[in-house]
């Protein structure tokens, strides 16, 4: 893949539409330049609504900044118009303070969110040059980390929008081509990832497509954002 530009600001990566009826967006992979060299990025995230409905309150995003990425996952309390605008609002209060810490995001979120459905949200800080990655959780979000080992990140309780009393980040080490998957409680927690053949787990943006369709419990949105981590 060809290095581009960074902006200043942190990018999100650009959406496209699926062509399927049970993801409704994904993310591509890209790359891009930071001045140090060049952070490819590998991402794909797909969602869909219960009962393939028009709102679905359920989201995914990936933002860059230079060998920085975060990933968000949202859950909207509910299901419908209500619980999309919930999600919405999350994700757009996320990307523009991408640069606060993880504890102050979720604090500031809560209060933007309080007059909404409320949302739950995990989020992780990536950085691809230290190998490092931050993440913390309300609600039932799901992180895990899949590489020689499974790592389950948890999340604390509460509702964004509608309080929480603690919010604890985990911080572990990735090594290159580890896994990185969110999913909302729309994804079965049973779901396993070694049915899957290296083949298919090499294809960011077709194995979110696979998690959706194989393990949504077909009673609530779902969301799934799978990340792999390296640095070319």
């Amino acid at each position: 893949m060809v290095g581009v530009e960074t902006p200043r600001d942190p990018v999100q990566l650009p959406v496209r539409k699926c062509p399927t009826a049970n993801s409704g967006v994904r993310f591509g992979s890209t790359a891009r330049h930071d001045g140090w060299g060049v952070a490819t990025v590998e991402v794909g995230i797909a969602r869909r609504a219960l009962a393939d409905g028009s709102h679905c309150g359920d989201q995914g995003r990936c933002w860059q900044n230079g060998g920085l990425v975060t990933l968000c996952v949202v859950d909207g309390l509910g299901h419908g118009k209500r619980a999309e605008q919930a999600a919405t609002a999350a994700v757009e209060y996320v990307g523009h303070h991408l640069s606060r810490p993880l504890r102050d995001i979720f604090a500031g979120c809560n209060r933007a969110l309080w007059s909404t459905a409320g949302v739950a949200m995990g989020l992780c800080v990536i950085d691809q040059y230290a190998g490092m990655l931050t993440y913390a959780g309300i609600g039932n979000t799901r992180a895990m980390i899949a590489g020689q080992k499974t790592v389950l990140l948890p999340s604390d309780y509460g509702i964004v929008g509608g309080g929480y009393k603690r919010l604890l980040p985990a911080t572990v080490r990735l090594a290159p081509g580890d896994l990185v998957i969110l999913t909302t409680d729309g994804v079965d927690e049973k779901m396993e990832l070694s049915r899957y053949n290296p083949e298919v787990r090499s294809a960011v943006v077709s194995l979110a497509d696979r998690i959706l369709e194989d393990w949504n419990r077909e009673v609530d949105d779902a969301a799934v954002v799978v990340f792999r981590h390296g640095v070319a």
